[in-house]
């Protein structure tokens, strides 16, 4: 058993009108911090590095290219922003302690399968985590 125990919040940040300030713009965590669901922030991160690379390459290393970057990637990630608050793990945590307050052996017991299926695959729609449409997408490099 552990001594010593800490507490540390899960916080995101209301999703930002704009990323891109001419020659600066954000990516990942700085863009768009978000609660933990699935690895989706790294997930983001890394769809953000590529919307970069592929605006890079239509407009140049330039605040054109930048802007670009934001206008596609903004809007997705801010999207995925306000459904980790929908369907994320403080939601979930949310369901549980409403239909189990006295606690619980199987999650199963209280969401059961077809429902947590559904919000996990609602969320994975709105995030851009369709692994065979991501399969399809022409190489970079």
């Amino acid at each position: 058993s552990s001594m010593i125990i800490n507490k540390f919040p899960l916080t995101d940040r209301d999703p930002l009108p704009r990323w891109t300030h001419n020659r600066v713009t954000l990516l990942g965590d700085a863009a768009h911090p978000m609660y933990p669901n699935g690895s989706n922030g790294a997930s983001q991160a890394i769809l953000d590095a590529r919307g970069l690379v592929l605006c890079f390459r239509q407009h140049g290393v330039t605040p054109q290219g930048l802007q670009a970057y934001d206008d596609l990637r903004r809007p997705v990630a801010n999207t995925v922003v306000l459904a980790a608050r929908q369907y994320g793990i403080e939601e979930l945590l949310k369901i549980v302690d409403e239909r189990a307050p006295c606690g619980f052996q199987q999650l199963s017991d209280v969401i059961p399968s077809a429902e947590f299926e559904t919000m996990m695959s609602n969320f994975k729609k709105v995030a851009g985590l369709n692994v065979q449409q991501l399969n399809q997408e022409p190489p970079l490099f």
